[in-house]
């Protein structure tokens, strides 16, 4: 603290479109780093000689919701595989895969990276007394890629992460120049310096921006 009085500062909401782009893509940037962090962390326990299936699978669920949240539209800005222009190989196709994973198999069941049979139990067939001994049920399920597969989707998240912040700044720039065409009483009229959090009763409520 070196001793100096702390100042509290003040915050102006402001809701025109540039901001609320700007608000849009740090929102973005959030959940690339988020995708990029996970990612490391899946690799660790992939290398574990102990590997826990449960946060195996949780983990990579995560990282892959984080990453296709940021290419949906709703609320917020989307990416589109435009900004994949310009990287070599096939980041379409890669991403593509990555994005059929979470539709079809995380977020709902439906290609065939998850099976469950159900058998019946039989006695040997060269048994005296041949019968049904009871029910199976036998589950096949994809918990996550292999190294190489989790490090690719790591790599997808940080080459998108240099490309939304370098539109973050441009966007942080278009915001500042407009905020300085608005007179300062106006600004101090709608600053704050807290941050109300919601409450449980809006888990199921849009936000009306």
């Amino acid at each position: 603290m070196n001793g100096s009085k702390q100042e509290e500062l003040f915050i102006a909401d402001v809701d025109f479109p540039e901001a609320k782009r700007l608000a849009d893509v740090a929102s973005i940037i959030r959940d690339l780093q988020a995708t990029r962090e996970t990612c490391t962390r899946v690799i660790g326990l992939l290398d574990s000689p102990q590997k826990d299936p449960i946060l195996l699978e949780g983990l990579w669920s995560a990282a892959l919701v984080r990453y296709i949240r940021c290419f949906a539209y709703g609320k917020r800005y989307g990416l589109t595989e435009d900004v994949f222009e310009g990287l070599q190989g096939d980041p379409i196709g890669t991403h593509r895969w990555y994005k059929n994973l979470r539709d079809k198999h995380v977020a709902h069941s439906v290609n065939p990276y998850e099976q469950v049979r159900v058998g019946i139990v039989l006695s040997p067939e060269e048994a005296r007394d041949r019968k049904i001994l009871g029910i199976s049920t036998l589950a096949g399920v994809f918990i996550c890629p292999d190294k190489e597969g989790v490090r690719q989707l790591g790599m997808l998240a940080t080459v998108l992460l240099k490309r939304v912040t370098q539109m973050g700044k441009e966007c942080e720039a278009k915001v500042l120049e407009i905020a300085k065409q608005i007179p300062l009483d106006e600004l101090y009229s709608r600053a704050t310096s807290t941050f109300v959090a919601p409450g449980p009763n809006k888990a199921g409520t849009a936000r009306k921006d």
